[in-house]
């Protein structure tokens, strides 16, 4: 007598068995995906930002985060913050919560007459001393993200830039 392996139920039990493990798989497989394209938030520091050269006391020190080149010195699309400056010399400024691993650029001005803008004079170019996460190509024209930008990473929570004026 001959035993159909193939016969109806069993035939369903297989196919509902690959069915259940391809789910799982394909499950497992999502689960991975989305951990390396979700940030991982236990993986943030801060920096510390030390502006020099600083050759007026009052006014503001004001920092633009920038994460890429598209938003780069985009007012609207920066992450903003600011110092009171009380004294000439330094001022050391914590820049919290960024993700290791990121890039980032930074934008820096001393808003000397506390006025909240970047102040040009007639031609165009900063009245008021600047600085950028990085050493700019030129200074006949704005730096692009790639010039200044830094990789955040663990061990080089300092930065130090040193203002100057046009």
């Amino acid at each position: 007598m001959s035993v159909n392996v193939f016969s109806g139920s069993r035939l369903r039990h297989l196919f509902f068995s690959l069915v259940v493990i391809c789910s799982m798989l394909a499950s497992s497989l999502i689960s991975i995906l989305l951990n390396f394209a979700t940030p991982d938030t236990n993986r943030m520091g801060d920096l510390n930002l030390t502006v020099t050269n600083i050759q007026e006391s009052g006014g503001r020190i004001w920092v633009g985060i920038y994460l890429s080149e598209a938003d780069f010195l985009d007012r609207d699309k920066a992450r903003l913050v600011e110092a009171k400056v009380d004294s000439i010399g330094s001022l050391t400024i914590p820049i919290t919560a960024l993700d290791y691993g990121n890039e980032y650029a930074l934008a820096i001005f001393h808003d000397e007459d506390d006025d909240g803008e970047l102040n040009r004079n007639f031609f165009g170019l900063p009245a008021e001393p600047w600085a950028f996460s990085g050493e700019p190509k030129t200074r006949l024209r704005l730096p692009r993200f790639e010039e200044v930008k830094f990789c955040f990473k663990e061990g080089s929570e300092e930065q130090v830039v040193r203002l100057r004026l046009w």
